[in-house]
């Protein structure tokens, strides 16, 4: 599956052309609300959603769907670009696209009937893997994090002792990965399910060609299985084209 903007006029990003090119799509948030378009950078059409200043989202700024594959895959990946505006504040973080499946477990939704497998942006434009999954310590309410980065170990999460000393995770680190204000980044998952009720499934993460996040999870084997578009928080704009 590929979606391409550079077929649509520059405008409003309407409901009936996201229906047409996004099958079996469900919740969709901010599309009526019009805070998606499409405009023109570096001679291409791409699909431009805003976060409103001071606003949550999905429900008062960027957007958020999902959509659902017409059969489960053991396999699957998604590659996207994505562009973040210059004057943007990354604020306390938001989410970027990727996989889901099930009951599909976010906004602190602690279900043992599905993963998702997203990614966020923490202060500076901090890259992380933010992922419900089967082993996840069931006393955390929200979603676990594991930072991208470009040492070694691609296996490193945000534990409760790092959240605490928080402040020294807003310093830029040479080793971590940033979202760079007015410049085009190519974000690609993997996501290889395990072998029923082993611990062997696979999600890899790369940026701009470089592998940044690499774990082995368990997750849990469902009934149906889809690709989660969200790009919600605070702050002004942002710009995305092409998924694969």
């Amino acid at each position: 599956m590929e979606i391409s903007f550079n077929n649509l006029p520059i405008g409003p990003y309407t409901e009936e052309m996201w229906r047409k090119q996004w099958p079996g799509v469900t919740k969709p948030r901010g599309i009526a609300e019009d805070r998606l378009s499409i405009t023109e950078i570096d001679q291409e059409h791409v699909l431009c959603v805003t976060c409103l200043k001071g606003l949550p989202g999905p429900e008062l700024g960027g957007t958020s769907w999902s959509t659902r594959f017409d059969q489960n895959y053991e396999e699957a990946t998604v590659e996207y670009k994505v562009r973040i505006d210059n004057d943007f504040d990354f604020v306390r973080g938001g989410k970027l696209p990727g996989f889901c499946g099930g009951s599909s477990p976010m906004g602190g939704r602690n279900t043992t009937d599905g993963f998702s497998a997203r990614i966020m942006w923490r202060e500076l434009g901090m890259l992380t893997q933010y992922v419900y999954y089967l082993q996840k310590d069931v006393a955390k309410q929200w979603g676990q994090d594991f930072i991208w980065t470009k040492a070694k170990n691609k296996q490193v999460p945000i534990t409760s002792l790092m959240w605490k000393i928080w402040d020294k995770l807003k310093t830029h680190s040479e080793d971590r990965i940033y979202l760079t204000p007015g410049s085009w980044h190519t974000i690609k998952t993997y996501l290889k399910m395990n072998t029923r009720d082993d611990e062997d499934g696979k999600l890899i993460s790369w940026f701009d060609g470089e592998e940044v996040c690499n774990l082995t999870l368990q997750f849990i084997h469902l009934s149906s299985q889809c690709f989660l578009v969200e790009t919600t928080r605070l702050g002004r704009q942002i710009k995305m084209r092409r998924y694969t």
